[in-house]
């Protein structure tokens, strides 16, 4: 009796006789010979492998080295001794009904150097462990996490190698019903895969295929070298946790983005993760130009065959979902993920700046996270370095996020395929929903340099993004860290606004004169019908020149603090608390946008 999900056409259900009329739609026998479409250079060794419903072939310079009596149900694996182009030891996992906890003993085991060729053979995933995913990916494999129920995958990677593998391919189903074609991978392999001068030559080919790299491809290329340093070390540093980086194929971003991580002192290459939505060619290469490790995804869309209603916004969440719980089984034992986007370029004091926020965080439940980017972070209203302020509203771009808060609060209600949901609104709702709170600094640690994306354009860039500004410091000390819990810093902001002085109430807020340069405390109001409202907030945020897409970013209880030509300004509600305790009597808040029933009843008087 066949079990559900075998293949029916596995040896081990058919006596070692597979039957070509059962079950095999689409699978494809590639020749039994041992192909060699190349003749090897020196320091290389041709490898054929093949991974296929019904069988799988593992050949070494024209020779079988996996005899079909060998293979089986699961991963298969052949050992290669590179100099030697020797074949050593063989391997079989029922990786179908076993985690491959056996394997993973072995991987630990193998000599460095020694090639490692991986192919599987009818079902391979339904019980392997994540574990066992991290031992594979660590021999180089990008592909390993996405193999999935009935792939088809075929890979070669290098003990206590340092960079990731170009040597595999991976095939789906279309549907946990049928079994997607036999592959095939037949090349030429080096002996050592991060080889210096190899290296050399992979960074000549990348310039050579691909535009837009400038600088990075003048002059001969040498992988950069991080700096383990880090200013005002704490017991727990900043820079033990690891980052990952969710990317698409923007590759000439993704350049900029890793080499401002290896600037950043303190940062530890091992511990980057870039999680690549699609199979794109260009991230692979950036990606191993730099030795980062990295997980490519099938693309999201093609996960939805049977949703029509699979948009962009369902499209990104998807991929932040796997993304995020893929960098969790990764570091099973860390207490913190930084998130960072593929066209986000991180300021020097990256792992500083977390160093002092972190204990904050950890202090008080009521924070969701410490973001890295400030909404109304523009050359006029970004000032002080030292300045962190808190919100309600989740600003996203460069953000931590700890354990407790992915599997307690986001991970148990991320939204499912397909309704339109825009990740980081979900966010914000959570956020809401529960009375949270997020950190942001007065000046970037981040700058956004995407000027096309799923949310970007060019007229877009240019209005909401070009102006904005990012710290340039290595060492900033933070401020006033022991103010931001939501009891003190709810008291400094009633003794900011009691203090401030008053911005004429009775200029054009639209006029570019209305608040000059100068190194006050200033307070204005906006008209609120109700303590929630801010129509006339977004409003007034745009004559200033701010964020006013949608809603006013950064508030905390209905009032906005920033930075303004030199100034600290706060922009209050007029039904706030802080506006009933001490707007002066006689004061009139700016009102610029017309309410519909305020239109309406113009329009009936003139007529």
């Amino acid at each position: 009796q066949i079990r559900n999900g075998e293949n029916p056409n596995s040896q081990e259900n058919n006596g070692g006789a597979p039957k070509k009329d059962v079950g095999t739609s689409g699978d494809k026998i590639i020749d039994t010979l041992c192909p060699m479409d190349a003749t090897c250079p020196a320091g290389h060794v041709h490898v054929y492998a093949e991974s296929g419903p019904r069988r799988t072939k593992v050949c070494l310079n024209g020779k079988d080295v996996l005899p079909a009596w060998k293979t089986g149900r699961g991963i298969n694996i052949v050992v290669i001794n590179p100099q030697r182009g020797t074949a050593g030891s063989t391997y079989t996992f029922d990786t179908y009904q076993n985690p491959g906890t056996d394997m993973i003993d072995i991987i630990k085991e193998m000599n460095d150097g020694r090639l490692v060729v991986m192919t599987t053979q009818d079902e391979a995933s339904a019980h392997l462990g994540k574990e066992a995913r991290l031992s594979i990916e660590k021999l180089g494999s990008t592909l390993i996490h996405t193999l999935a129920w009935r792939s088809t995958w075929a890979f070669v990677g290098q003990v206590g190698t340092s960079s990731i593998s170009e040597f595999e391919v991976i095939r789906h189903p279309l549907d946990r019903s049928s079994w997607p074609d036999a592959i095939a991978l037949s090349r030429c392999i080096p002996h050592q895969l991060d080889n210096p001068a190899l290296l050399h030559d992979l960074h000549t080919e990348f310039c050579e295929r691909y535009d837009n790299y400038g600088s990075f491809c003048k002059g001969s290329w040498v992988r950069p070298q991080a700096s383990p340093t880090l200013s005002q070390n704490p017991v727990s540093p900043a820079n033990t946790y690891p980052i990952a980086i969710v990317a698409g194929n923007r590759g000439s971003y993704l350049r900029q983005v890793l080499a401002s991580l290896f600037t950043a002192p303190g940062i530890n290459p091992d511990l980057i993760v870039v999680f690549q939505d699609g199979y794109g060619e260009e991230t692979f290469e950036v990606a191993r130009q730099f030795g980062i490790r990295l997980v490519r995804f099938p693309r999201t869309d093609s996960a939805a065959h049977k949703e029509d209603t699979f948009n962009q916004a369902d499209h990104i969440a998807s991929n932040y979902k796997r993304s995020l719980d893929t960098i969790w089984e990764m570091y099973s034992n860390q207490e913190y993920v930084y998130i960072l986007e593929d066209d986000l370029i991180v300021s020097p004091d990256f792992f500083s700046y977390y160093n002092q926020l972190l204990p904050v965080l950890a202090a008080d439940p009521s924070i969701f996270t410490a973001s890295c980017w400030n909404d109304n972070g523009y050359r006029h209203s970004s000032e002080d370095p030292a300045l962190i302020y808190r919100t309600e509203f989740f600003p996203g771009l460069g953000w931590v996020l700890s354990r407790r808060m992915w599997q307690e609060v986001l991970k148990p209600s991320w939204p499912e395929c397909c309704n339109g949901h825009s990740w980081d609104l979900y966010l914000r709702m959570v956020l809401q929903n529960r009375g949270m709170d997020c950190l942001y600094p007065d000046v970037s640690r981040t700058f956004h340099i995407g000027k096309t994306g799923a949310n970007v354009f060019d007229e877009f860039f240019n209005g909401y993004f070009r102006e904005k500004v990012s710290n340039k410091e290595s060492y900033v000390r933070l401020s006033d860290l022991d103010k931001l819990d939501a009891k003190s810093y709810d008291k400094m902001i009633d003794d900011l606004v009691g203090s401030a002085e008053l911005v004429d109430h009775t200029a054009d807020p639209c006029d570019n004169h209305f608040i000059p340069a100068g190194d006050k405390t200033l307070v204005l109001y906006y008209y609120q019908r109700n303590a929630r409202e801010t129509r006339q907030a977004v409003a007034l945020v745009g004559c200033l020149r701010l964020w006013n897409v949608d809603k006013v970013r950064g508030m905390f209880n209905q009032v906005l603090r920033t930075s303004y030509r030199g100034n600290r300004l706060l922009v209050v509600g007029s039904m706030s608390k802080y506006a009933k305790a001490h707007m002066p009597e006689g004061v009139v808040p700016f009102r610029i946008a017309k309410y519909k029933d305020e239109l309406a009843e113009n329009e009936k008087v003139e007529k």
